[in-house]
C-alpha cells in the first residue's frame, strides 16, 4: 500500500490554510458572493472553486478546514488511499479541498 510522503501533513495544513485565506480575500475584494472564482494561491497554483450565493464566514471556513484536515490526517496515519493513489502535491491537496468545500457548502 502506498504511503503518504513525510511532508504530506505540512502540505495539507499549508494549502488548506492558504485556500481559506484566498476565499476570504476573494469575497472581500470582489464583493460578489457566489459563483465560480479562481483563487490565486501562488504563481502556479490557481484552483477554481464554486462558492455559494452567500458570504462565508471565517469561522465557517476554518471549521470546514479542520474537518477536511482531520479526514485527510486519518488517511495519512492509516496509510489508506481511497480509489488508488492519493495526490499529496500542493495541486492535489488544493483540488481535494476545493472538492470538499463545494460538496459541503452548496
Amino acid at each position: 500500500m502506498p504511503k503518504a510522503p513525510s511532508d504530506a501533513l505540512h502540505t495539507l495544513e499549508q494549502v488548506s490554510t492558504s485556500l481559506v485565506r484566498a476565499v476570504m480575500e476573494e469575497q472581500g475584494a470582489s464583493g460578489v458572493s457566489g459563483g465560480r472564482v479562481t483563487l490565486n494561491l501562488s504563481e502556479t497554483l490557481k484552483p477554481r472553486v464554486t462558492l455559494p450565493a452567500r458570504s462565508l464566514t471565517l469561522s465557517e471556513l476554518q471549521r470546514m478546514k479542520r474537518q477536511f484536515v482531520t479526514v485527510q490526517k486519518k488517511a495519512i496515519t492509516l496509510g489508506t488511499v481511497e480509489r488508488g493513489m492519493v495526490d499529496w502535491s500542493e495541486e492535489g491537496v488544493a483540488q481535494k479541498f476545493v472538492d470538499y468545500l463545494e460538496e459541503n457548502l452548496l
